[in-house]
């Protein structure tokens, strides 16, 4: 959060401005900046920023939606996913520590195949997700009230929350922060789940209560959690998660493929130049500001 003195000297007299998913872009930096035309985040999310005020203003917002930013995160999501259901990590430990192997009953590895995937929130990241467990003989579900479905696949099958709660064996979480999703995923939600969930966000930490979901860790409602995302980053050390063993946390990175990476800031410079130009970014936000951006440039 940038404070309010150095606000002027900032953003005064700035033709485009950069935040991450990491600064805020807030009222208060718009207002300050008479001469703004695009603000630019390099990565998708744009919860940071203030995309309603920016475009009532007439201020394109751009974002790094490029397809390997997507791709990787899928990718990884669906690494989480396996990873909670065959849990290597103890596999490992057999090997590492000449332990014993598992008798019939102590076999602790689930198939994904004939499960139930649920996928809460259905955008890219979602969709590409659900693309690559077609294949698998999995029932994939989603919930998401502002897809049209008629644009959603057959082997996607759309439903409401309770029911997405209650039938999926694997529930991804996919949703940005609003006012509507903040704090969604609490005590009442997991308590709607099948017992023994497999529970995956690689979106916005903002959107679970951890202290909801860490009791349903500890019950046994959640057999497993895998979370790239905290409402704090990074995760507070006295965070009750970090001393869990039925819990994968990655900082936030768990999808940063070296590919995406490099074409990141290829993305942003584009997007910048042709804000600069006075035509919208490639990857543009709200559509919206286009009539007031022009208005805006003149």
């Amino acid at each position: 959060m940038y404070p309010n003195e150095s606000l002027e000297e900032l953003f005064g007299n700035a033709d485009v401005a950069m935040f991450s998913s990491r600064s805020i872009c807030d009222n208060r930096i718009i207002e300050m900046a008479p001469k703004l035309r695009g603000i630019v985040n390099p990565t998708i999310a744009v919860d940071t920023i203030d995309v309603k005020l920016a475009t009532e203003k007439g201020i394109l917002v751009g974002n790094g939606a490029i397809p390997e930013n997507y791709i990787e995160m899928s990718e990884a999501t669906v690494m989480l996913m396996l990873m909670l259901m065959y849990d290597p990590f103890k596999s490992m430990r057999l090997l590492r520590e000449d332990l014993p192997e598992p008798s019939l009953h102590e076999h602790w590895a689930r198939m994904m195949y004939k499960k139930t995937v649920g996928l809460l929130g259905l955008g890219r990241i979602g969709r590409e997700v659900a693309d690559r467990l077609a294949a698998w003989n999995m029932d994939i579900i989603a919930y998401d009230p502002y897809i049209d479905r008629k644009n959603v696949p057959d082997y996607i099958e759309m439903v409401d929350l309770d029911t997405l709660y209650a039938r999926s064996d694997i529930l991804g979480v996919f949703l940005i922060v609003t006012d509507e999703t903040r704090g969604m995923i609490n005590g009442e939600a997991f308590g709607k789940m099948k017992d023994g969930v497999r529970f995956v966000n690689t979106s916005r930490g903002q959107v679970v209560d951890e202290d909801a979901l860490a009791e349903a860790l500890k019950s046994g409602k959640v057999a497993s959690a895998a979370l790239d995302t905290f409402q704090v980053e990074p995760l507070p050390k006295d965070s009750p998660l970090r001393k869990m063993d039925n819990v994968i946390l990655t900082p936030h990175i768990v999808g940063h493929a070296l590919e995406c990476q490099l074409k990141l800031p290829e993305a942003a410079v584009e997007n910048i130049m042709n804000i600069l130009d006075g035509v919208p970014p490639k990857y543009l936000v709200n559509p919206g500001a286009l009539e007031k951006f022009q208005e805006r440039i003149k």
